[in-house]
């Protein structure tokens, strides 16, 4: 795009070497582009190529055992995932079953033949929580 400050061409030979320039640059760009776009491909599979390098050479002098380590540290994140996992499903169901075994007291107590209690002893009682009284 022109600036606005640009005074554009008022002859036909003027516009069309500006045209020329215009494109000759965006080719110019395009190539810049593309040479960035084959360097940043380049670099990652040098590095991929290093990784190899890196894991082969472990293995040749440390052996499988040194595989093995890799693999127990990432058993032992896993396992260490799924206990937490099942505390916290322990944690729930705990809570769960408290907060049935405070419905089911509310429940036999609004079945009870008792009287129901005064309104100010109501909001005291087991089932306040839950609304009932």
């Amino acid at each position: 795009m022109v600036p606005a400050t640009d005074s554009l061409p008022t002859d036909l030979s003027a516009a069309h070497a500006m045209i020329i320039a215009q494109r000759e640059a965006l080719i110019v760009a395009e190539a810049k582009a593309q040479n960035a776009e084959a360097e940043a491909r380049h670099r990652a599979l040098l590095i991929e190529q290093m990784k190899f390098t890196i894991a082969k050479l472990r293995h040749e002098r440390f052996g499988q055992s040194a595989e093995r380590g890799a693999l127990f540290e990432q058993l032992e994140l896993q396992l260490a995932d799924m206990e937490e996992d099942a505390s916290e499903a322990e944690a729930k169901a705990q809570m769960a079953a408290t907060a049935a075994a405070r419905e089911k007291v509310c429940r036999a107590s609004a079945s009870s033949i008792r009287s129901p209690p005064p309104a100010h002893a109501a909001a005291a009682g087991p089932c306040a929580r839950s609304g009932r009284t």
